[in-house]
């Protein structure tokens, strides 16, 4: 009885996508189109250029003294667990320090992180950026601000700590926070999007 019961259970799943209820579509980020350039200063609109696969996305600085290289460690744990199906999800990390954050500083960021294929780093003008980190509900203020003997100035942004994972069609399907998204919980997220 047993048996045939988790057979019914596969079957409607099956029939129906295989789409668990919590990675039902929470935001379809209509209307959102951001353009951006990533880390090798190639265009893309985000979300659109985003279809056609799942895509996990954070939000992070590389300024950050704390939680992003967290979260960057996070998601590099998150594509591990992926194994072999970690080519068949894009990774994309939003900036949301446009000033400082340019193509060649995400660029040496990838670089320092051993980043490789599959990633995006993305940055643009600051009212697209601040858009974008509105709508995606990632809250930015800086924290702090020094200036150096020399005249240099450095600040700090305190900012919320979030990744999302949007599905194929570029919808959000689920949020986690960037620092401590549990790896084996997201791949399989990621898998059942698959």
């Amino acid at each position: 009885m047993t048996r045939t019961l988790l057979l019914a259970v596969a079957c409607t799943l099956a029939a129906c996508g295989g789409r668990p209820e919590h990675l039902e579509p929470e935001d379809d980020l209509a209307g959102l189109d951001a353009a951006l350039v990533d880390q090798d200063s190639a265009a893309f609109t985000f979300p659109d250029d985003l279809a056609g696969r799942p895509a996990y996305v954070t939000a992070v600085y590389t300024n950050c003294p704390d939680v992003c290289p967290m979260t960057m460690a996070q998601t590099q744990k998150v594509r591990e667990a992926l194994g072999p199906d970690a080519g068949r999800v894009q990774f994309v990390a939003l900036s949301f320090d446009p000033a400082r954050d340019t193509p060649s500083a995400l660029r040496r960021y990838a670089a320092s992180w051993e980043l490789g294929p599959g990633w995006r780093l993305g940055t643009g003008d600051s009212t697209t950026v601040v858009g974008l980190m509105d709508r995606l509900g990632i809250r930015v203020e800086e924290s702090r601000r020094d200036t150096f003997a020399d005249g240099r100035v450095y600040y700090a942004l305190s900012h919320t700590d979030k990744a999302l994972l949007l599905d194929a069609e570029g919808r959000v399907v689920e949020t986690y926070g960037g620092s401590a998204a549990p790896p084996e919980m997201v791949a399989e997220d990621v898998r059942a999007l698959l």
